[in-house]
């Protein structure tokens, strides 16, 4: 971070990776709970010398700077004050002749993680949330503990499960793939429970985890996932961040196993993307699949291959809209998107999983599913994947917008700044209008190229002064500021694309056998999760209470956090109602509890 770019986060808001303290009598007793949050989730900035008021941050500058600066890094370093050493990297500024420090902490390796600070004789550990620290649940350290491990939970065995709890039919599914692909491998007349143990799914009469979730009975599922594998949810509406009236048009819990769900959720996607006529340029033969379907199989894969298996507070889900599909997982990635991108991961939290969803070919090579995804949204011209990746609250999400995003031809360019510019340059831009500024590594979500190629693209944009950086490290691009100014008052309004209209006929053909698809029933009741549960407890304590009132009363900024995780699973439940149901998106819209809210409040704690 340089000057400039602290005094533009100084003229905005606190953010999840930037506080400020004004430290005028030593290092703030809260400034250890930042950096626990701060290295348990993805590393920040945290600046002394800086006072928050009502009317924004004021530079006051610190005392004694080189003090203040040796008892703060000493503190990060002692393992008297926190489970384990913090890397913390000091920057110090002059800013109107004031001293400022500003820390950046590094974000600690998952097998460090949690990383606890002391406070008042007991241990405690802290993730970002929005602009505050969030003290963690059991249930996050839980995860935090599992993921640090170094045997897999897919590698476990299950004590006294043997091969007569798996499902015949998925058995011989994967069977009949693998033998497809791998002809010349001698396993055919392998038993079933032979072919297993070659494959290292068996051991010893035992089945493993992996083995369990791949071809488990439907019973075996529900003692390892009650709640189910992927929560498949269709919303013919554009998605809004105001919560909609209804909770969905149609619902696909897939309480079996992974070759079910396989079979269940692509056999629907099917039915939901029409297949346009075209040809394949080698066959000649009509095209079996839409030219959207590898970029969604692989984001379902993703979605089985990289989950927690082990929470049972959480489920996979796939949100259909009529412009969008969110694919958001219960379990975060181990590595950054740069690596995702480049392909040929290898630090997998279920690599059992991969490996046999790579031997019957749903996932050609390990590593490689983000970079395909990429590439296909790009071949069909759609708005680039958002893909955000919470190492704090354990979560993934990948989202494949249905738009296209308006793009100047090159005569346009030309013509206001005397520039060439290429179609993948053109999106690049229209893509960073959209997202305002976003690291190089993320540019390649963009042009769908290689690393070599993006990298070209960028350097020619930032020599022709179209692009900007926005940090000392020049990692950060943006639009430069004569293009945004430019931009302003050009239309952007992004043309959803008619493949997401509600189908006209059914697929050709379905990529699986006929699908095994779970009932359409309501889920098992998990457990009730904790941010549920706060708001239940806020509207049971001040009543019926809007949107911003709720966001204020859980101590919450980000709107879309808090109506995903928040207000979605409560109103999915029939735990909490609207007010005004037949406006959803009313400025006087509030939400209060249901008779069933409040008989579970009163059956989990007691009394309402």
């Amino acid at each position: 971070m340089d000057r400039e770019t602290l005094l533009e986060r100084l003229r905005g808001i606190e953010w999840d990776d930037f506080e400020v303290k004004e430290a005028a009598g030593g290092v703030p007793k809260t400034a250890y709970t930042t950096v626990s949050a701060f290295a348990n989730t993805s590393g920040g900035w945290l600046v002394f010398g800086v006072k928050e008021s009502k009317q924004g941050f004021e530079v006051v500058g610190v005392p004694d700077p080189d003090t203040l600066q040796n008892d703060f890094l000493g503190g990060c370093h002692s393992t008297e004050k926190f489970s384990r050493p913090v890397e913390v990297r000091p920057h110090h500024f002059l800013i109107d002749g004031r001293s400022v420090l500003a820390f950046y902490v590094v974000p600690a390796r998952r097998f460090d993680k949690p990383i606890r600070v002391r406070v008042d004789k007991a241990w405690y550990a802290y993730i970002r949330v929005a602009a505050r620290d969030q003290k963690c649940t059991p249930e996050e350290e839980g995860r935090f503990l599992r993921d640090a491990t170094v045997d897999t939970f897919d590698a476990q065995l299950m004590p006294g499960v043997g091969f007569s709890e798996l499902d015949e039919t998925s058995v011989r599914w994967v069977r009949g793939l693998y033998q497809s692909r791998h002809a010349d491998r001698p396993l055919a007349e392998l038993s079933h429970a032979d072919f297993l143990d070659e494959l290292g799914l068996l051991q010893d009469g035992q089945v493993t985890q992996a083995a369990a979730l791949f071809m488990g009975r439907r019973k075996l599922i529900g003692r390892l996932k009650p709640a189910g594998l992927v929560d498949f949810r269709l919303i013919r509406l554009p998605w809004s961040e105001e919560v909609p009236s209804h909770r969905y048009d149609d619902r696909l819990l897939c309480e079996g196993n992974i070759v079910e769900t396989l079979q269940a959720v692509l056999g629907r996607i099917l039915t939901l993307v029409p297949n346009p006529f075209a040809l394949d340029p080698v066959t000649l033969q009509r095209e079996a699949h839409p030219p959207e379907y590898p970029a969604l199989r692989e984001a379902l894969v993703n979605l089985l291959v990289h989950q927690d298996y082990a929470d049972q507070h959480r489920t996979a889900r796939v949100l259909w809209y009529t412009d969008r599909t969110s694919f958001d997982n219960p379990g975060d990635s181990f590595v950054a998107l740069s690596a995702m991108l480049d392909g040929g991961v290898s630090d997998l939290r279920n690599p059992r999983i991969a490996r046999l969803m790579r031997l019957i070919g749903y996932a050609e090579q390990v590593g490689t599913g983000i970079a395909t995804i990429v590439r296909t949204w790009r071949a069909v011209d759609r708005t680039p994947p958002v893909v955000v990746n919470d190492p704090g609250r354990k979560t993934y999400g990948l989202t494949l917008s249905w738009a296209r995003v308006p793009q100047h031809d090159d005569a346009f360019w030309k013509a206001h700044i005397g520039a060439s510019v290429s179609s993948d340059e053109a999106r690049l831009l229209a893509w960073l209008r959209e997202v305002g500024a976003a690291p190089r590594s993320s540019a390649r979500l963009a042009t769908g190229a290689t690393a070599r190629a993006t990298r070209a693209m960028v350097e020619h944009l930032l020599v022709n002064r179209l692009v900007e950086t926005v940090d000392d490290e020049g990692e950060v691009l943006r639009l430069a500021a004569h293009l945004r100014e430019l931009l302003a008052d050009e239309p952007f309004a992004p043309q959803v694309a008619p493949q997401v209209a509600p189908p006209v006929a059914p697929p050709l053909a379905p990529p699986l056998a006929p699908p095994v698809a779970p009932p359409l029933a309501p889920p098992l009741a998990p457990p009730l999760a904790p941010p549920v549960e706060a708001l239940l407890r806020l509207l049971q304590e001040r009543g019926q209470l809007g949107a911003k009132a709720v966001r204020e009363g859980l101590g919450l900024k980000d709107r879309t956090h808090v109506r995903e995780t928040y207000f979605q699973p409560a109103l999915d439940e029939g735990y909490i109602e609207m007010t005004r149901p037949d406006t959803p998106q009313s400025r006087l819209q509030e939400y209060r509890l249901t008779d069933t809210g409040r008989s579970l409040l009163a059956t989990l704690h007691g009394a309402i």
